[in-house]
C-alpha cells in the first residue's frame, strides 16, 4: 500500500511548497504530487468556484518546471505530476518532457497523463477545447508514446470514462486513478477496470489502483467534522457529500476508513491537499494513520 501527497502549486510560495515536501518524506508519505495547470483553482472537480472557472487569478507555478525543481530539491521521495493535460501539449513534446525530468529524478519520476478538462486552461493559452473525443484521442497518443521511451517513468491514467478511460489504462497504464469516490463507487471502476484488463489479456494485479481523497484528520473527532465543514462551507457547499468521499476524524477512524478503500481494491491513496496546508492533519495522517493501515490494524 502506497501513499502519496498532492500539493498542488497555486496560491504559494516555492520555499513553503519545498519545505511541505520534506516533511512529507519524513512523515510517511511515498510520493509528492503537482498539478497541471496554468491558472489558480483548488484542483478539485467538485470543489473549484464558478468564479474561478470564469476568471482565475493569483499565482500558479508551471507543473513540470516546480516538478524538476523539488525532485531535486527533495531527493528522499519519489516525485510525480497528477496529471498531465494532453489537450496543451503535443505528445512528442509531452515525451519529450517525461524524458527529460527521469533524468532529474532517476527511478523516482511518476507521470499521470489526463484529457485536460478545466477549459480556462485553454483560454488563457489561446487554444481551442476540443471536444472530449479528440482530447482522448490525444490521451491515447502520449500515453503510446510514453510508453515506448528507453528509460520511461511510471505511467498513470487518470479517469474514471468506462468506454475509453478505463480501457486504455488497463492497456497501457502502470496505475490508474479515480478521484473522489466512495469506497462502493471506486470498487464499481475497479471491477471495470479489472475486467478491462483480461479482456487485453493483461493480470490486473499488476496495475496499481489509486483513489485520491480530501483528508480532515485532527486529534479529535469533534476538530476533524469542524475542519470539513469550514472547508465546505467555504466553497458555498453542504458537508455530506465530500463526507462520504473524504478522510474524516481521529488517525485511527481515518485508518478504518481507509480499510474500506482497500476492500474495495485500493492499493494507493493520494491526498489532496491545497493552500492552506493544514499541517498538523498531514503529520497525523503519516506518522499516526499510515501505520495502522500498513501494519494491519486498519484493515
Amino acid at each position: 500500500m502506497r501513499f502519496g501527497l498532492h500539493t498542488g502549486q497555486h496560491q504559494v510560495a516555492f520555499d513553503e511548497l519545498r519545505a511541505l515536501w520534506a516533511d512529507a518524506a519524513a512523515w510517511g508519505f511515498d510520493t509528492c504530487y503537482l498539478f497541471d495547470h496554468v491558472v489558480p483553482l483548488h484542483s478539485d472537480v467538485e470543489g473549484f468556484l464558478p468564479e474561478e472557472a470564469a476568471s482565475p487569478e493569483g499565482p500558479c507555478m508551471e507543473g513540470f518546471t516546480a516538478l524538476g525543481a523539488l525532485a531535486r530539491a527533495v531527493p528522499t521521495i519519489n516525485v510525480g505530476l497528477m496529471v498531465a493535460g494532453v489537450g496543451y501539449r503535443s505528445a512528442a513534446y509531452l515525451a519529450h518532457v517525461a524524458s527529460t525530468l527521469t533524468r532529474a529524478a532517476p527511478g523516482r519520476l511518476e507521470i499521470g497523463v489526463g484529457a485536460g478538462w478545466f477549459e480556462p486552461d485553454y483560454r488563457i493559452l489561446g487554444l481551442p477545447f476540443a471536444r472530449a473525443r479528440e482530447r482522448l484521442d490525444a490521451l491515447e497518443r502520449a500515453v503510446e508514446l510514453l510508453r515506448s521511451a528507453a528509460d520511461p517513468p511510471r505511467l498513470w491514467i487518470a479517469g474514471t470514462g468506462e468506454r475509453r478511460t478505463i480501457p486504455m489504462a488497463a492497456r497501457l497504464a502502470d496505475s490508474w486513478n479515480a478521484m473522489y469516490l466512495t469506497p462502493v463507487e471506486f470498487g464499481r471502476k475497479v471491477s471495470i477496470l479489472e475486467e478491462a484488463c483480461a479482456a487485453a489479456g493483461r493480470d490486473p494485479g499488476s496495475i496499481e489502483r489509486s483513489i485520491a481523497l480530501r483528508a480532515f484528520c485532527a486529534a479529535s473527532r469533534k476538530d476533524a467534522v469542524r475542519a470539513l465543514e469550514d472547508w465546505a462551507r467555504s466553497r458555498g457547499r453542504e458537508a455530506d457529500r465530500p463526507a462520504e468521499r473524504s478522510l474524516v476524524g481521529t488517525p485511527a477512524e481515518c485508518a478504518e476508513q481507509l480499510a474500506r478503500y482497500i476492500a474495495a481494491g485500493a492499493t494507493h491513496v493520494a491526498v489532496m491537499a491545497h493552500s492552506p496546508y493544514d499541517r498538523a492533519g498531514l503529520e497525523l495522517l503519516g506518522t499516526e494513520c499510515f501505520p495502522l493501515v500498513r501494519g494491519g490494524a486498519g484493515r
